[in-house]
Formats: C-alpha cells, sequence, structure tokens
C-alpha cells in the first residue's frame, strides 16, 4: 500500500518566516490553501508534503525554488529536528553511528526519504534517495532542507566551519549564485542521479563522545517523556554498564538490579530513549574500547578481553560495525589526528 508523505511542520514554518520577513500575507496565503490553518501553533504536527511544495512554491513564486530552498535551509539548523530525534543522534558514539543514527530516525522527520551510504575511496556519499517525490516539480524545496539537515549533522562529528567537498541535487535548477557563495569549496551539482552530500571517509570512525546541550535536548518524548530525561537516563545507564563487560555481568538482570527497577520497566524506557538493551550495551563496550585503544602500549587482544568479548575476532566484527573500521585502524588514525 502507498504510503503517503508527511513532513514535521517546523520545516514549513521556516518558509513561512520568510514569506513574513518580505510582507507576504501568509494567514490569508494559508486560509485559501488545504493546509492546517493554525499549524504555526503546532510545529511537531505532521502535514502532507505535496500539499505544503505546492503551497511554498505558489506563495513564494516571486522566487525561483532553488534559491527559494537555499534561504530556507538557510535557516535550518540542529535545533531544528525533532528534539527526541537530535538527543538520540548527538548521544552516538562515532560519526559513523550518529550518521546511521540520523538516517534511521528520519521518519521522524519526513518520511519520503530513504537515506543511505555509499563508499567512494576516501569519500562516502550520504545520499538522500527520494524517488516518490524526485519527479515532483519543486522537490528541491525539500531537498535543500534534507542536504541542510545532513550537512549539520556532519558539522556536529567534524567541527561547525566543515563544508563538504560535494553536494548533488536531482533537481535540474540551476544553482542560484547566493548558494555558490556560501558554499565557496564545494562544488555544487544539479540534475544527478542522487541527491546527495559527499564527505571525508575518515569522519565515521571520529569519536563523538561530547553532551549534547539542554537546549539541543528540549523537546519531549512520545508518551509525555520528557527527552532530556529520556537522554540523561540512558547516558547514565550506559556509563554504569561500562566497569562490567569484563567480568561477564552486563547481562539485563543484572542491569535492571543495579538501576533499581524491573526488567521490564527497564527496557520500556530504553524504547522511549529510541534504543535497546543490546545496543547500549554495544555501546558502553565501545567506550571502553575506545578508552583503550589511546594507549599504544594496550594489546588489542587485551582490549577485547577488558571490553567483554570472548576473542579478538569478535570485538573486531563489533567495533568496524560500530565505526567502519578495525582497532586497529582506529588506533592508527587517531595518533595520526593527535600528531
Amino acid at each position: 500500500m502507498k504510503q503517503p508523505l508527511i513532513t514535521r511542520a517546523a520545516y514549513l514554518q521556516i518558509y513561512i518566516d520568510i514569506f513574513r520577513d518580505v510582507g507576504i500575507p501568509v494567514e490569508r496565503q494559508l486560509s485559501s490553501s488545504r493546509l492546517p490553518r493554525l499549524i504555526e501553533e503546532q510545529p511537531d504536527a505532521f502535514i502532507s508534503l505535496p500539499l505544503a511544495l505546492e503551497w511554498i512554491a505558489r506563495t513564494g513564486y516571486d522566487l525561483a525554488p532553488m534559491e527559494l530552498g537555499f534561504l530556507a535551509s538557510e535557516g535550518l539548523t540542529l535545533d531544528s529536528l525533532d528534539g527526541a530525534m537530535l538527543a538520540a543522534v548527538l548521544d552516538a558514539p562515532t560519526g559513523l553511528a550518529r550518521i546511521e543514527r540520523f538516517f534511521r530516525l528520519h521518519a521522524l522527520e519526513d518520511n519520503s526519504v530513504t537515506p543511505r551510504m555509499s563508499r567512494e575511496g576516501d569519500n562516502v556519499r550520504l545520499i538522500i534517495e527520494n524517488l516518490s517525490l524526485d519527479q515532483h516539480p519543486y522537490a528541491c524545496l525539500a531537498q535543500w532542507l534534507n542536504l541542510r539537515a545532513v550537512i549539520a549533522v556532519v558539522q556536529s562529528i567534524a567541527s561547525e566551519g566543515w563544508s563538504p567537498p560535494e553536494i548533488t541535487f536531482v533537481a535540474g535548477f540551476q544553482v542560484p549564485e547566493s548558494a555558490q557563495a556560501a558554499f565557496p569549496n564545494t562544488i555544487v551539482l544539479t540534475g544527478q542521479p542522487n541527491t546527495s552530500v559527499l564527505i571525508e571517509a575518515q569522519l565515521l570512525s571520529q569519536s563523538c563522545t561530547e553532551m549534547a546541550s539542554k537546549d539541543a535536548v528540549r523537546g519531549e518524548e512520545p508518551l509525555a517523556l520528557n527527552c532530556e530525561e529520556s537522554w540523561a537516563f540512558k547516558s547514565a545507564l550506559r556509563n554504569m554498564i561500562q566497569p562490567y563487560p569484563s567480568d561477564g555481568r552486563s547481562d539485563l538482570v543484572s542491569t535492571a538490579e543495579l538501576a533499581g527497577m524491573s526488567t521490564r520497566t527497564l527496557q520500556r524506557r530504553l524504547m522511549l530513549c529510541g534504543t535497546s538493551y543490546g545496543d547500549l550495551v554495544q555501546e558502553a563496550r565501545f567506550e571502553v574500547a575506545r578508552t583503550m585503544l589511546s594507549d599504544s602500549t594496550t594489546k588489542v587482544r587485551d582490549v577485547a578481553m577488558m571490553s567483554g568479548y570472548e576473542n579478538p575476532q569478535h570485538f573486531s566484527r563489533a567495533f568496524r560495525r560500530m565505526t567502519g573500521v578495525s582497532p586497529s585502524e582506529y588506533r592508527h588514525n587517531r595518533t595520526h589526528r593527535e600528531t
């Protein structure tokens, strides 16, 4: 069954703000459309994406679609993301895990997108695939926001000033001069097979252990669970688990006893945080391994044992799933960055 394409109303609000700034009578335009009239009071509501694109293009008809999309993307930051999604993304321990989590949770923002990664030599292409919308005449209005969200996530891994080597669009419109000026060191191509952002592969293995700011996680989880509280619960539990993998006491029952709750309650709380107990244990093991690998005198097999793995082979496979590189490669890359 074909799924209706929906997006979070907060992204429509970015366009509404642009229209208001140039004096367009937004209330009148909304009242004559099929969009909810009180949509500005419901930023976390979901609306029809095709309907929103048509309204944006009709209301902002004085601007070319690519220019309008770029202007809107300038107003998008990490804080624009759903609070629950942002907390989960920022809590991921590596660049690869952070991007994968963002891709996996993207349906919280826009269910029309199917994101994926493709390795290209020393780079990785982050593809924002949208076969159901690519032929829409105003698809670039959504493509710009999707790309800017991806760039914001990558900047949280690399640095705020990071810019991609290349950006591509399926839309065939000409790139506005303002966009070229904003990305002076980036090749911007239109009329391409995919909408994508190219990044350096080494960013995937980069550690991302900094805490998300309180402002960044001010949203609420489903079932009225505050997102900041859910993030703090998960992080505290992961920190509590870290000392236990090496002695084999990181099972669910033992951890629930340490946390002072039933296993069912523990699993439910983690589900509300967007994760599972198995994923949490893997993240705790990774933090132990990452810290030990910073000491070049510690053998990899000893790191494996202290991280709770039966043998170095199991450890290496699990570590590669988390970072995209082997423990030895991670140590080498870290040493290279520090020197």
